[in-house]
């Protein structure tokens, strides 16, 4: 059976890696990527994996005419290019790798004549719009997958029930020595200019105002006016919209500001998440409804303890009080105050991390 992956960005975060890492093991069926010129296709070449350009199309809700007719007039196209490419490639089946792949994969169904399957990785919109998304999708999809029980409460309706499938991500786990640990903690100390002897707090993903990297930073704050001597690496980069730079931009005002001045670094996007984890101390997530929260279990994956917003589907993968600690979205002090009683006592880090 050939499955087409259809993404709607050829850009690379959670979603990407994700897909990618199911299609390379694939083993009894043939995965081909459809996806817009970008990483994510340049990354599945260099798997092996066989590969198909499509037209990207990300159209917004406008109150412009021109433009919302621009918008759907290029969606028409990308959509009937899409779908002669599934054609032309003899797909079987195609697995639509977002809300938005999932809709496009849907609504161009009379043409490629595949079943669909929507994979959500994302929280779906509440209100009218999530109405007609759960609508289309009781119409047109053949199954839905969520990657946490949290993404599928914002799709359950009668219609779909018994079309709703629960799946966590995965990550391929790698054995890591203590030895090769403390190798890569001193090499990647030494780049981002934190000494061995400090304590090191780490918060990865995009540069966006949902991730609310700004707390982290508070956090930081706090620790450190209590006389804590930390450093926080903050890994990500701000792309997709306007507001996402604009958000970096606060951030930066953020981190030179007193006690924090030289303590924050910003390291771009980085291919070698494990690595950075393995240097640092903590791992931070304090997102508003994070669908499901990769990093965490990359980061549990080599033993470093998380904390985390108890919101989404993050609780459930950290057990609070066991392989990490929760704390309210948005509660700064609360989380400074949970980081503090990781930071200070060594057994109780060590155990949360052999427990992750």
């Amino acid at each position: 059976m050939k499955v087409g992956f259809f993404n709607h960005t050829g850009d690379v975060s959670g979603a990407e890696i994700s897909l990618l890492l199911t299609a390379k093991h694939l083993k009894m069926a043939q995965p081909v990527i459809l996806a817009p010129a970008g990483e994510l296709l340049e990354r599945a070449r260099r798997l092996g994996l066989e590969t198909a350009e499509v037209p990207g199309c990300a159209p917004r809700l406008t109150r412009n005419p021109l433009r919302l007719l621009a918008g759907l007039t290029g969606m028409l196209k990308a959509g009937m290019q899409f779908a002669k490419t599934a054609q032309l490639l003899q797909v079987d089946i195609i697995h639509a790798n977002s809300l938005r792949a999932g809709i496009m994969a849907s609504m161009f169904g009379w043409l490629h004549r595949c079943p669909v399957i929507w994979h959500v990785r994302d929280m779906p919109p509440s209100g009218a719009i999530g109405s007609v998304i759960r609508r289309l999708a009781a119409l047109t999809a053949r199954a839905v997958v969520g990657i946490s029980e949290s993404v599928l409460k914002g799709l359950d309706s009668g219609k779909l029930k018994d079309r709703l499938f629960l799946v966590h991500n995965g990550v391929e786990i790698r054995e890591i020595s203590e030895l090769e640990k403390r190798m890569w903690k001193k090499r990647i100390r030494e780049e981002l200019g934190a000494p061995m002897s400090a304590k090191v707090l780490v918060i990865v993903g995009q540069i966006t105002p949902w991730k609310r990297q700004e707390d982290a930073i508070g956090a930081a704050r706090i620790l450190l006016e209590k006389g804590h001597d930390v450093f926080l690496w903050i890994v990500g980069e701000a792309k997709f919209r306007k507001e996402n730079w604009a958000y970096w931009a606060k951030l930066q005002h953020l981190a030179k500001q007193g006690v924090l001045n030289g303590r924050v670094k910003f390291t771009g996007f980085r291919n070698d998440v494990t690595e950075i984890c393995c240097a640092a101390d903590l791992l931070f997530l304090c997102s508003d409804q994070e669908p499901f929260g990769r990093v965490l279990i990359e980061a549990m994956s080599v033993s470093v303890p998380v904390v985390a917003t108890d919101a989404g589907g993050v609780p459930e993968i950290v057990e609070h009080g066991v392989s990490g600690l929760l704390y309210p979205v948005g509660d700064v002090r609360a989380l400074a105050e949970n980081a503090e009683k990781l930071l200070t006592n060594d057994l109780f880090r060590k155990q949360a991390g052999m427990a992750a």
